[in-house]
Formats: C-alpha cells, sequence, structure tokens
C-alpha cells in the first residue's frame, strides 16, 4: 500500500485502510474503489491523504489496537468532551474504562510494533491524536515496567492531556499556514486550561492533572507554562510529551504532508537532552517499526526488498522478500530472508517515497522478470 495525497487520487483506486472518523464511524471502508464522487467527498471531510493498493506491498499490517476498541475509545471520548462542552461534566468512570479496554489489546500484542500513522480529517485531528497518544504513551509505560494502575492513570492522562484545546478558537488550531504571535500565544494557554479542567474532577488524581500541565515542558527548562526542568516534570508528563510530539510529526497537517514513522523517529532522537529525555525516547523507540511492514528498502547487496514481518523480537533485521536487483529488474518469483538468521546481508536503508514510488512505476511496466539471482542462491543455503 502506499499513502496518497488526496489532491492525486484518481478514479478506479483501491482503498487499502479503513480510515475512522472521531465517531468511531468508517469514513472511507478498505477495499472500496474510488470513484470522482467519493474523492470529492475526502476534501469536504478534510482528509489530506488516505492508503491506497499498490499491487507491491498490499500485505495485512498488525494493529496493536483493534479497529474496534479504537473506535469504542474514540466515541467514548468524543462523548465526553462533548459532554463537558454542554454541562462542564466528564464521565471520568467511562473514560478509564475504555482506557483499560485500550491496555487490554496493548499488553495481548505486546511484541506488535507501530507500523503506521493514522489517517483521519482535520475535523477529527484533536480526538484522534489523543486517543494515538494514549496509545503510544501507554506502550512506553509498559516498556519502562509500569504496573497496571500507574499504565491506566499514565493512559488516562495522555488520552485528556490536550483537553484545554477545546478551549481554544477551531479557526486557528485548523489554519493553513504559520500562527501570529497572538494565535501562538493563545495555543500556548492549553496546557494550563486543561490542567485548571481537570483538577475540578475530584476523581481525577493529581498526577494525572499535572500530564496536561506539563506536556510541553522540556528537559532543558525552556518549555512552557512553567519552564521546568527534567528534574522537575512528572515522568507521566515527559512520555506524554514524547509520544505527543511523534503523533503530532506523522500526523497529515493542514500546512504539510505527515512524516513517516522512520522519519519521526529520527526527528524524536535529534530532541534528545534538549526537548526530552533519552531513557524515555529510547524505551518509546522500541515499539516503533523503523522498517515498517509493506517498505521498501536497499539491502547491502544492492538489491531492494520488501519488509513482510518486523516485530519488537526482529525489529532490526525484520523478515523481507527480495522484489528486484539492483538494475531494478523485477525478480520472479520473489524469495524471502529472514536478516536474523545471516550475518552477510542487511538493510541499507528504507527507501523514501519518491524512491518507492519510482520502483513502483518501472516494475508495473516490465515484462520480462529476472529468474536466477545469486543472492537468492546464497540465501538457500541459509
Amino acid at each position: 500500500m502506499k499513502r496518497v495525497l488526496v489532491d492525486e487520487l484518481e478514479s478506479g483506486m483501491v482503498v487499502a485502510r479503513t480510515v475512522i472518523g472521531s465517531d468511531g464511524r468508517a469514513l472511507l471502508v478498505q477495499n472500496t474503489s474510488l470513484s470522482e464522487v467519493y474523492i470529492k467527498r475526502l476534501h469536504l471531510l478534510g482528509l489530506q491523504s488516505v492508503y491506497i493498493k499498490d499491487g507491491l506491498s498490499d500485505i495485512d499490517i498488525p494493529e496493536v489496537v483493534s479497529m474496534q476498541v479504537r473506535s469504542a475509545v474514540s466515541n467514548q471520548l468524543n462523548h465526553s468532551l462533548q459532554q463537558f462542552s454542554s454541562k462542564r461534566a466528564l464521565d471520568v468512570k467511562n473514560l478509564r474504562n475504555g482506557v483499560s479496554m485500550l491496555l487490554d489489546d496493548i499488553v495481548s500484542n505486546h511484541n506488535t510494533l507501530i507500523h503506521l500513522d493514522d489517517i483521519r480529517s482535520h475535523d477529527d485531528y484533536l480526538l484522534l491524536h489523543s486517543l494515538n497518544v494514549a496509545i503510544l504513551s501507554m506502550m512506553t509505560g509498559l516498556t519502562l515496567g509500569y504496573n497496571e494502575g500507574n499504565l491506566i492513570d499514565l493512559g488516562l492522562g495522555a488520552l485528556l492531556h490536550d483537553i484545554g484545546m477545546i478551549m481554544i478558537d477551531p479557526h486557528i488550531l485548523n489554519k493553513a499556514g504559520g500562527l501570529t504571535p497572538d494565535e501562538s500565544e493563545e495555543v500556548r494557554k492549553h496546557p494550563e486550561i486543561g490542567f485548571n479542567i481537570l483538577r475540578t474532577f475530584r476523581e481525577i488524581p493529581t498526577r494525572v492533572t499535572h500530564i496536561a500541565y506539563q506536556h510541553h515542558e522540556k528537559v532543558d527548562g525552556t518549555g512552557y507554562p512553567r519552564q521546568l526542568d527534567r528534574k522537575t516534570i512528572l515522568e507521566y508528563a515527559q512520555i506524554t510529551a514524547v509520544a505527543d510530539t511523534f503523533d503530532a510529526v506523522v500526523a497529515d497537517r493542514p500546512f504539510r504532508k505527515g512524516y513517516s514513522t522512520t522519519d519521526g523517529m529520527i526527528i524524536l532522537r535529534k530532541l534528545v537532552n534538549t526537548f526530552f529525555d533519552p531513557e524515555i525516547v529510547e524505551a518509546f523507540a522500541t515499539n516503533i517499526a523503523m522498517y515498517p511492514v509493506g517498505s521498501l528498502i536497499s539491502l547491502n547487496t544492492g538489491h531492494i526488498a520488501l519488509v513482510t514481518s518486523a516485530t519488537k523480537i526482529n525489529s532490526s533485521r525484520p523478515r523481507v522478500n527480495v522484489v528486484c536487483d539492483s538494475n531494478f529488474n523485477l525478480i520472479y518469483p520473489n524469495f524471502e530472508i529472514d536478516l536474523q538468521k545471516t550475518n552477510e546481508v542487511s538493510i541499507v536503508k528504507r527507501l523514501n517515497n519518491e524512491e518507492t514510488d519510482m520502483i513502483r512505476c518501472q516494475l508495473s511496466v516490465q515484462k520480462n522478470p529476472v529468474h536466477d539471482n545469486p543472492v537468492e542462491q546464497h540465501c538457500a543455503s541459509l
């Protein structure tokens, strides 16, 4: 599958991954063949890109949290925020139950990595961002050895970390261009707003409310709103800050297309010791696929391969199918290499979007695939 900008969609393209709205309903169902009517609807929904089948890397991507649980918790959060907006009430018990559902899936799939970011509309961004940050934060807490009670508190705080945003003008949040100084100052108020909202509910622990208050603080003391440093920022908030930044980076925004998970991790690591604690970033990194299932990689042999299996057990040396030689000639049939079983074949890099599209284009027009390959002969003996 490949991620295609909505502006570049064409009739006949087939949807590779269901897109879920904030109310838990499917906005676009997997295997739908796109028509002009569908494409226009995607524009109206504010979607910026969609995963499309490409005939090369159409592999089922493992999910840490099932679509059903994602939909249920997203709907719960949506209902709770609407309830707060109208009645200044918050169903904390229901939200805790939702976090518990997320945790059950995370624990059940503890060897599964995050491979793809979610496609979301501009209007759904805040809700689905909050859901993703909760999932990523709890995965990190689990890696750090948190017990169930701490994970639930961490997940609840991460789910509500941006609740202060509901008091910010949505025109500012969805603005396509850069913010003015006054608009930036308005947005920077949301941690304190969120803290003041959450601390009015007795059933929410203080450490949960401080996740909302501190998730924009930085370990070097240059964050906001209170310029706290590494020693005074709650660890829960530090975890949430890493998850918050990563999800924001890989998501489509009105002013740019989202980065890949690989590039998202590169960005996080560049922010170590200024924005983030290195131990937390590395704990977070163990849950992110640097070579996601379905991605194309180049090998030290010069060949191009498709990642077919990547888990925490084999994250740096996944199983791959070699698809073409160094001259981009299609190899038929493809053959598999388990990189954990050989030291002679290694990954050079993950191909970027432009390189991947070039290879897809070249392979799609080839009529004479290569049948004999020395790498296959070598790997057959491994």
